[in-house]
């Protein structure tokens, strides 16, 4: 590849990214590329990135100019994630031309590289929407992952009664009105995103993906499969799925990755409160504290802990749940205000900070 075509796949065009609000959250593999813009003339880059016979299928498309340029935008960002995935894990920097995306009989983008495919599997999500592309990767054969965009300045305003069911719709009247435009394009991402990482879309139906529950303040979505997505999917019955959204200036974007036979899900409070226990009966078995810890024990007064045993506890939690917490900001105020902190209100935080909801009135509704 000459230096033109290295230009390309420089960090300020093609990026790691991720939107603020949309983590890669307990997925540091993973990587997210994304480009705003074609970075060059059409044909230039086709043949820059494009294998012989990706080459042949985009010339050979027909349609508005707009479709063509999107897809080869998509097979930009999905090669940059691609590549700098493979450099990550290997010594091997591999051309773009090299790499070859072809869909699979339902579309879903399956990753051909024949230098690493014996022991390097990739697992591919694109997406592009109105002049920009975003591309997931992560390096696990049994992942399925999916990503979508869409552009709040280009949607349907009448979308909501075919996108959504009454249930659904419930959701977005119950939030301040200017939030239901952004919201509504989260929901129907997060849809979108489920489709993708499933393999099949949303052939199934609009509504075979239901959105069950939304928070506000985290982004995250849960979607429950329904119908003809269930049928296809069985084992996923009383399993949300779980996609993280995010707004960055005019667009909205979902990611959601899984394993498969094992969906990646947030555990719920209880389950949080039975590790806390478990996790602090470990850290106390050697102690001179003869009673049972429970819920409503307290860190500092009834259980003996310093504040260093309180670091590691912290430092365990978040390595549990791969996610960082500001457990710092958590202690310092503790400190600050002279009070002890017990486990159920240790749950609340964490669970707070997994997405969850920390009160009780707040739980399955929007926030």
């Amino acid at each position: 590849m000459n230096a033109f075509g290295s230009l390309v796949y420089d960090s300020s065009v093609t990026r790691a990214w991720m939107p603020a609000g949309c983590p890669l959250g307990p997925w540091p593999e993973a990587v997210c590329v994304r480009l705003d813009d074609l970075p060059c003339e059409p044909n230039v880059l086709a043949d820059l990135i494009l294998s012989p016979a990706e080459r042949e299928h985009w010339e050979s498309m027909r349609g508005v100019e707009k479709r063509r340029h999107e897809w080869l935008l998509g097979r930009c960002v999905a090669k940059a994630a691609v590549r700098s995935l493979i450099a990550r894990n290997s010594d091997m920097c591999l051309s773009p031309t090299g790499i070859e995306i072809v869909p699979d009989p339902y579309g879903r983008p399956l990753v051909r590289a024949a230098t690493v495919m014996q022991r390097l599997q990739p697992a591919l999500s694109i997406a592009h929407s109105h002049g920009s592309a975003v591309a997931l990767a992560v390096l696990d054969p049994e992942a399925r992952v999916g990503i979508d965009l869409e552009s709040l300045a280009h949607r349907r305003e009448d979308f909501e009664a075919i996108a959504f069911s009454p249930d659904e719709r419930s959701l977005l009247t119950a939030l301040p009105p200017d939030l239901r435009q952004e919201w509504a394009l989260r929901m129907w991402c997060a849809k979108e995103a489920v489709g993708k990482a499933l393999g099949r879309g949303l052939s199934a139906g609009l509504l075979a993906f239901h959105i069950a529950h939304v928070e506000n303040a985290s982004g995250i979505v849960e979607v429950e499969l329904r119908d003809g997505a269930l049928a296809h999917f069985p084992g996923f019955r009383g399993k949300p799925l779980i996609v993280y959204t995010a707004r960055e200036s005019n667009f909205v974007f979902s990611a959601i990755i899984y394993q498969q036979g094992a969906v990646r899900m947030r555990p719920s409070r209880q389950e949080i409160l039975e590790y806390l226990l478990h996790k602090m009966g470990e850290l106390t078995q050697d102690w001179d504290y003869p009673d049972p810890v429970r819920p409503e024990s307290r860190l500092f007064t009834e259980l003996g802990f310093e504040s260093l045993d309180a670091v590691v506890l912290c430092t365990a939690i978040q390595e549990h749940y791969q996610t960082p917490m500001p457990f710092a900001e958590l202690l310092a105020e503790i400190g600050q205000q002279q009070r002890d902190l017990s486990i159920d209100e240790l749950a609340d935080f964490v669970n707070t900070h997994l997405g969850g909801s920390a009160g009780a009135d707040a739980v399955r509704r929007v926030q």
